[in-house]
């Protein structure tokens, strides 16, 4: 019994993924070449452009040239939104600190840094109150006897030696424990924040950007050097350099007097979302959300951080899958369920865009049935130097094993592209899964998956040019996704999530 059950499982899967060629499907995706993106590469990420970054000039032109490209296809603007979903960067410069501790004047960037990183403005003038390890349990006290409402903290990293704790005590721990007792900033030591303030400088100082609206008030934490620390510490007669060998034997609290000033300057800008719809022929409701980032990093005076394959490859290729698709409908062969193609912008700012439409989707979440994401395509990592067949699939099996199968299905019916999935491990050092545009979409239990060539050594550099695109390769890929996104806008059942998804 068990084994006529199984087979007829078996049976019952294949007749939902198995996929015979469709000679529609290829001739549509026969249109997608290289010739042409390379064609709209050479504009999109030449020097006229600026380095695309979002809210200024190139990023602009970009938009304007990708809604052209849509129009001439006869894609129809919807909504009367002239195509595109705008949505407000807030942009805070890196500046505007000072800090006194004992009434000495410390220099922001180089003596200490504060997080978060973008904050209103900020006034305060207390006491700092040394209080050991920050820690709190029913054995071990060091907030014994003290008030801390309305005074900062300092607290000392680590644990005490020869004591027996409930659990581990992390920073952010102590940090919150420091704020639920009403501490108005909690100090910390860091001693490698020297070397690495020497060392990314240009990573501190640059401006830190959020979406409008999502700048919550938060308690400052403020990150000291040495000699602040060193010098903080004295006030209550304890050696720096004797508490780092040997940690705290005795808790022993004192105050020392601080002032914190914060007023960074802050700019705004608009950014904007690309909306090239293709409504279904018959399930319109549901949609399938295909994205690329169209912005890059911009310029400084002497350079121009062209961004060929960061992200033009996905750009040029959302381009003509938007033209294969619509050649599809004026043959009257249109998907039936909907497509919406979405250049995003802000990608390169914390993924913004993305973040902006997800919280505030033109189509509702529920009926998107996967957002298919492509970002950088055109080049190939250390690990595929000598192999431009193939691509890194991230996230497929994550939400719905079904995409999964369906993935898998239309590539080995049309492409057999060596579908690499290391990067898909959970446990994955880089954490591509959680940094480009489809990661808002999947924590938000629409299937995705994205399409990645890997870091190469042009990677954020002015090197990233059009002369070493292989536009062979790209191609091949993006008729990959067109083929992908044929088969989920026109199959008969729209791909499941898992059991335990969104439940």
């Amino acid at each position: 019994m068990k084994k006529i059950i199984l087979i007829g499982l078996s049976l019952f899967a294949t007749s939902i993924f198995s996929q015979s060629f469709d000679s529609l499907a290829w001739k549509y995706a026969s249109t997608i070449t290289k010739e042409d993106l390379k064609k709209h590469l050479e504009i999109i990420a030449s020097d006229e452009y600026e380095g695309r970054e979002t809210g200024r000039k190139g990023q602009k032109m970009a938009m304007d040239y990708l809604i052209n490209q849509f129009k001439s296809y006869g894609i129809q603007d919807f909504d009367n939104r002239n195509y595109i979903q705008s949505y407000t960067i807030i942009e805070q410069k890196n500046e505007g600190v000072t800090l006194k501790i004992g009434g000495k004047e410390y220099a922001f960037n180089e003596d200490f840094i504060i997080r978060p990183k973008l904050m209103d403005k900020t006034e305060i003038s207390t006491e700092i109150v040394f209080v050991g390890y920050g820690i709190e349990e029913e054995s071990y006290n060091n907030y014994k006897g003290l008030d801390v409402e309305n005074k900062a903290v300092f607290i000392w990293d680590g644990k005490p030696t020869g004591k027996t704790l409930s659990k581990e005590w992390s920073g952010k721990e102590k940090v919150e424990l420091a704020k639920s007792k009403g501490a108005s900033a909690v100090f910390m030591y860091n001693e490698k924040l020297s070397a690495s303030l020497s060392m990314f400088k240009h990573f501190y100082e640059k401006p830190s950007v959020t979406l409008k609206g999502t700048m919550e008030e938060e308690m400052p934490i403020i990150f000291l050097t040495k000699e602040p620390t060193k010098e903080l510490l004295l006030a209550g007669k304890i050696k720096l350099d004797k508490l780092e060998k040997k940690g705290l034997k005795k808790t022993k609290s004192f105050a020392v007097e601080m002032e914190l000033k914060v007023n960074k300057p802050i700019d705004e800008f608009i950014g904007e979302n690309v909306l090239a719809y293709i409504p279904g022929n018959e399930k319109e409701e549901e949609v399938v959300v295909i994205t690329a980032h169209y912005d890059h990093i911009g310029k400084t005076e002497e350079l121009i951080f062209n961004g060929a394959d960061d992200d033009g490859t996905g750009t040029v290729s959302l381009i003509e899958i938007a033209q294969a698709f619509m050649q599809a409908v004026e043959n009257g062969n249109g998907p039936k369920r909907s497509i919406l193609i979405m250049p995003v912008s802000g990608e390169e700012k914390g993924l913004l865009g993305s973040k902006y439409y997800a919280d505030n989707p033109v189509f509702p979440l529920e009926n998107t049935v996967a957002n298919l994401n492509v970002d950088m395509i055109g080049r190939y990592d250390k690990a595929h130097e000598k192999d431009s067949n193939y691509i890194y699939l991230i996230g497929s099996d994550r939400l719905s094993n079904d995409l999964h199968e369906v993935s898998e299905q239309t590539n080995k019916t049309y492409l057999n592209i060596g579908l690499d999935y290391t990067f898909n491990d959970e446990k994955d050092p880089n954490r591509f899964y959680y940094r480009s545009d489809h990661y808002n979409f999947a924590k938000n239990n629409v299937p995705v998956i994205f399409y990645f060539s890997g870091v190469h050594e042009d990677y954020h550099k002015a090197t990233d040019t059009v002369e070493k695109i292989d536009y062979k390769k790209t191609a091949k890929v993006a008729k990959l996704i067109f083929l992908t996104a044929w088969e989920l806008a026109n199959r008969e059942e729209r791909v499941k999530l898992n059991e335990g998804i969104g439940e």
